[in-house]
């Protein structure tokens, strides 16, 4: 068993270097290393044609930079590896890490992307050292919490996904929301989008980005091509004061469906003591409430969010009422559940 790990590279010398040097002291797993030269600069062009003397690496030079969806497309095309990851040339590797990120993808046949954890996911305390906070990591070895979608800063995935959703749809072009697309479209096909625990891969976040021209436009209209397709995602609050019954049961499944389909969940429970199961998903907040001032604190937290929710749900027609009554200014509908 192998992994292609591929990289477009546009510059960004000694980001570049950083990056590949990681992979080749840090990666434990057979792997083979397909990097676009995506018309860099002559210096990073160089460094690039050096690494043809190492093993396993495969280079592609394009005179232009052809962007970094038709990039990711075009090494693609020479992989025949039972896995594939797509990298950032902005990322630095730690010890295991592609093993690990494989051995979680095998845990499942239905999970087809895994994401490590990264400082890009919230995953980094700036008082650690990139490796001393990996290897702390190590201690959740083998699980993995399940994801809205997947980020391509360093993004795994198997033969047998690709064979089915094919090549990243290049509407992209200079990248954002091709990876976001590619999870609906694996979770459409009952693939888990996941993250692995017990791994780490550190990014220098938008750098990749920064010299690229009208990148706010080429962002904000990939995002308007992305929610024509797949619809916006929303902002859903349920307020559970009855966390027993065949009510909540229902609940649940519809919930965590939701936040299968990249949604943002937030769930206010009522009290401490018995709380309900609910599996661990990175789209979904939990809190739970004290019973005393219960429905003035939920209040209080609709009104003071920054970015209001599109749907509130709630188990009680009486809270209902009051949320109404105190909360004209958002626009959002609120809903009884089950009613």
């Amino acid at each position: 068993m192998k992994c292609d790990i591929i990289i477009p590279v546009w510059n960004q010398l000694e980001l570049t270097r950083e990056c590949i040097k990681s992979i080749i002291r840090k990666t434990h797993y057979p792997y083979r290393l397909v990097i676009i030269d995506n018309g860099s600069d002559a210096r990073t062009h160089a460094y690039l044609e050096s690494l043809k003397e190492t093993e396993g690496v495969h280079l592609i030079r394009n005179e232009d930079n052809i962007g970094f969806v038709k990039a990711v497309n075009q090494a693609l095309k020479v992989s025949d590896s039972p896995f594939i990851c797509i990298m950032n040339n902005d990322t630095v590797a730690t010890d295991g890490w592609l093993r690990e990120m494989v051995d979680v993808a095998n845990l499942k046949e239905e999970i087809g992307l895994v994401n490590p954890s990264s400082n890009n996911l919230g995953q980094h305390k700036e008082s650690s050292t990139i490796d001393d906070y990996a290897a702390k990591l190590k201690r959740s070895k083998g699980e993995y919490i399940e994801m809205g979608a997947c980020i391509g800063f360093c993004m795994l995935f198997k033969r047998e996904l690709f064979n089915k959703l094919g090549y990243l749809d290049e509407i992209y072009k200079e990248g954002n929301f091709d990876d976001t697309d590619y999870s609906r479209k694996a979770e459409k096909e009952g693939y888990l989008c996941v993250r692995a625990k017990g791994t780490y891969v550190y990014h220098n976040m938008k750098s990749s980005f920064a010299k690229v021209k009208n990148y706010e436009q080429s962002f904000k209209r990939n995002q308007e091509v992305f929610n024509r397709r797949w619809g916006r995602p929303k902002r859903l609050l349920y307020i559970v004061t009855k966390s027993h019954g065949k009510l909540f049961d229902w609940m649940r499944d519809d919930i965590y469906k939701k936040a299968r389909g990249g949604n943002w969940v937030w769930l206010f429970f009522k009290g401490h003591n018995e709380k309900p199961q609910m599996p661990e998903h990175s789209n979904m907040k939990l809190f739970y409430l004290s019973p005393l001032f219960f429905e003035l604190n939920c209040i209080t937290r609709i009104l003071k969010k920054k970015k209001p929710f599109d749907s509130v749900y709630v188990d009680d027609p009486g809270l209902i009422r009051k949320i109404k009554r105190f909360d004209k200014s958002h626009k959002h509908e609120t809903i009884l559940m089950g009613g």
